[in-house]
């Protein structure tokens, strides 16, 4: 578990759980991250520290997606294509975040990204998580 140094920008809420495990953990170690990199974001820690911190974001938000996905196809989820789309638009994001971050485009690292990320997180868990889950449900 990743600590915070400021308040977490992205805060767990109960409202938030689907009701699977595997996703649930997969969401709160997402917003652990975001947590961690407003943090490093707001305390202008070196480059490094927040290219590692991206680094485990998109791997971790890739992972999280694959796992999804797989779910998703082994029911044959009906909004499949739809709610694919939701992950590609963000992997997509975070890909041009991190080019640029490599070029050394550090002014593209900000506490409005972390509001982005968290805002995104909570929209997509309440809405497209929540009925791919209960679509399991009433399977």
């Amino acid at each position: 578990m990743l600590s915070t140094l400021t308040k977490p920008i992205a805060c767990w809420q109960q409202e938030y759980n689907t009701g699977n495990s595997q996703v649930d953990g997969q969401h709160q170690q997402l917003f652990e991250i975001v947590n961690a990199l407003h943090d490093a974001v707001v305390a202008r820690q070196n480059i490094y520290t927040i290219q590692e911190l991206l680094e485990a974001l998109a791997n971790h938000t890739i992972e999280h997606f694959q796992t999804e996905e797989a779910l998703m196809m082994a029911v044959n989820y009906p909004d499949y294509d739809r709610h694919k789309h939701t992950h590609d638009y963000l992997l997509s994001k975070v890909d041009r975040l991190l080019l640029k971050f490599r070029d050394r485009n550090t002014e593209a690292v900000t506490t409005e990204l972390t509001q982005f990320l968290t805002e995104w997180l909570t929209h997509h868990i309440k809405g497209e998580d929540q009925k791919m889950i209960q679509f399991f449900q009433n399977q």
